[in-house]
């Protein structure tokens, strides 16, 4: 049961959703053997019934521990599938379609596989498995045409009905949810580096290269209007400190902390983004006025005066911060713009720190 609590803690990581993925086919194949379990009673087949049974077993085991056993579970569940299948054939023959499980191994293995950054022991485990189910199925394809071989037991045409109707279902709906799950695992991916392009890792602020795309526009906009735009650097006064005393993880959180500061305080327009190290940049468009502008950069510096900040052990300390802005009248690019706030910034910390000059 601990395991199962587990899976939902870490629902929101990418190990996680493949932890959950993983659950759930584990619980469809467990429905699917019970449904098999009935048609066996049914069809009054006890060597499946018999083979059925240690399927059930496996795939209950699985449900409590596949998130700890998972190095086992493809193999284990491809051999399950498989034996099960040719057993099933050689039960039934081909009518009821066992074979076309073929086609749902292929799908389980083959696009989860392809849809995520796997390494290449992964594709060639991948490339195996699928190839010992294709040349599986083309073999018995052979032996069923070709060689007249009887079956265990001939099913009535009402069970060879049902067992085709399920068979059919089952292969269908898995090739469908697996290229579901291929599909968007692809997207999510997509999304998560577009993210990563944009975002700094730590502080989940634009990072110098979103900013400078960013700017760009800001720039062409405040050149159609012939009016300036802003630019602010904010540097931790004695951040080296910090680091040194308290240790680089403390270091982190302090610039997780300031970084939710700054989103707060950036006001509808202006962009807030980490340039490098414990300089944040902050850049506001020209409908913004800059004596605005610098009374919301004064205000984060108060709002930073007066805060304690948590650190490593539940410690807190205080911290401050100077803040160098300039008003970008010659439409010049972001970083010659950082260049004329980073002057101010340099005579903000000459000036005894924990104040902004604009």
């Amino acid at each position: 049961m601990n395991s199962i609590k587990e899976l939902w803690k870490n629902k929101n990581t990418s190990k996680g959703r493949i932890d959950i993925t993983v659950f759930f086919v584990n619980i469809f194949l467990l429905i699917c053997h019970i449904i098999l379990m009935i048609i066996y009673i049914i069809a009054d087949h006890h060597f499946m019934i018999g083979a059925n049974i240690v399927s059930l077993i496996v795939y209950s085991y699985f449900v409590f521990t596949c998130s700890k056993k998972q190095s086992q579970y493809a193999g284990i569940v491809f051999f399950e599938i498989w034996v099960h299948m040719l057993l099933a054939i050689a039960s039934f023959g081909w009518t009821p379609c066992f074979q076309n499980w073929s086609f749902a191994i292929i799908a389980a293995y083959f696009l989860p596989a392809f849809g995520q950054d796997q390494q290449k022991a992964s594709y060639k485990s991948t490339i195996f498995y699928t190839s010992i189910v294709v040349l599986t199925y083309f073999v018995i394809a052979v032996a069923i045409y070709v060689v007249d071989i009887p079956i265990m037991k001939p099913l009535d045409d009402i069970m060879n009905r049902v067992l085709f109707t399920f068979n059919n279902l089952i292969t269908f709906f898995t090739i469908i949810m697996f290229s579901m799950f291929y599909t968007s695992n692809n997207r999510r991916e997509k999304r998560e580096l577009s993210r990563k392009a944009s975002y700094d890792e730590l502080t989940n602020l634009y990072n110098r290269y979103a900013l400078m795309q960013i700017s760009e526009h800001i720039i062409n906009e405040a050149k159609e209007t012939k009016k300036p735009y802003g630019v602010a650097i904010i540097d931790i006064d004695f951040f080296k400190n910090v680091n040194d005393t308290y240790g680089h993880l403390s270091g982190d959180m302090v610039l997780e902390s300031l970084s939710r500061i700054l989103r707060a305080y950036s006001m509808r327009g202006i962009i807030a983004g980490r340039w490098g190290g414990e300089e944040f940049i902050m850049i506001s468009p020209y409908d913004i006025e800059y004596d605005r502008f610098v009374g919301v950069l004064e205000r984060l510096r108060k709002s930073v005066e007066n805060r304690k900040f948590k650190i490593e052990d539940n410690q807190e300390i205080n911290l401050t911060i100077s803040a160098g802005a300039a008003k970008i009248e010659d439409y010049s690019n972001l970083e010659v713009a950082v260049s004329k706030a980073d002057e101010n910034l340099y005579k903000a910390k000459n000036e005894g720190r924990n104040r902004v000059i604009s």
